[in-house]
């Protein structure tokens, strides 16, 4: 390049101005998208991913980082179906919960892995309702759900507990560059 030829107005980079936030609702440089099928789109490519620690906005085109308040997906819908659940996220996914991944705090707020187990959602007001309207304490004060006349046990975490990304994994996550 020539001394004469101007250096591009910016770097390039993978970073975002996207949050997404505790109630699963997307915004972009302070504005909230409106668009229902766009933020539906945007929730249906975020993902997190391994080697960054990072949560990212994946496409078959192209990527960017994307910061979360408190859980990726929202699970606006939570159906009691005989022995099992069935979901259905702010990306309108629907699957059968895997109810070994769900975990609720002292004051109610519920938490599982969808998408097949992998990726940490929050249950909205609704469906945690929904879900937990079917719980009850067993016999030594550890929450359960009846299902189908069997009490599946439920994971408590502490009013403060940050969730890891993905099962197993740990709760850090690495600080977005600046």
């Amino acid at each position: 390049m020539s001394t004469d030829e101007a250096a591009p107005p910016f770097r390039f980079t993978r970073e975002s101005r996207i949050r997404i936030d505790a109630d699963g609702r997307i915004w972009h440089e302070g504005e909230r998208i409106a668009h229902p099928r766009l933020e539906r789109a945007l929730a249906s490519w975020v993902d997190f991913d391994d080697a960054a620690r990072r949560y990212v906005l994946r496409n078959a085109i192209d990527w960017c980082f994307v910061a979360v308040d408190l859980a990726p997906l929202v699970v606006r819908h939570a159906w009691v179906r005989g022995d099992g659940v069935e979901v259905e996220c702010s990306d309108e996914a629907r699957e059968a919960l895997r109810l070994d991944t769900v975990h609720v705090r002292p004051d109610g707020e519920v938490f599982a892995y969808v998408r097949g187990g992998t990726l940490l959602a929050r249950f909205d007001r609704a469906a945690a309702f929904a879900l937990l309207e079917h719980a009850e304490l067993t016999a030594d004060g550890a929450p359960a759900l009846r299902l189908d006349g069997a009490l599946v046990p439920l994971r408590t975490v502490s009013a403060d507990a940050r969730l890891p990304p993905r099962p197993g994994a740990s709760a850090a996550l690495a600080a977005p560059s600046t």
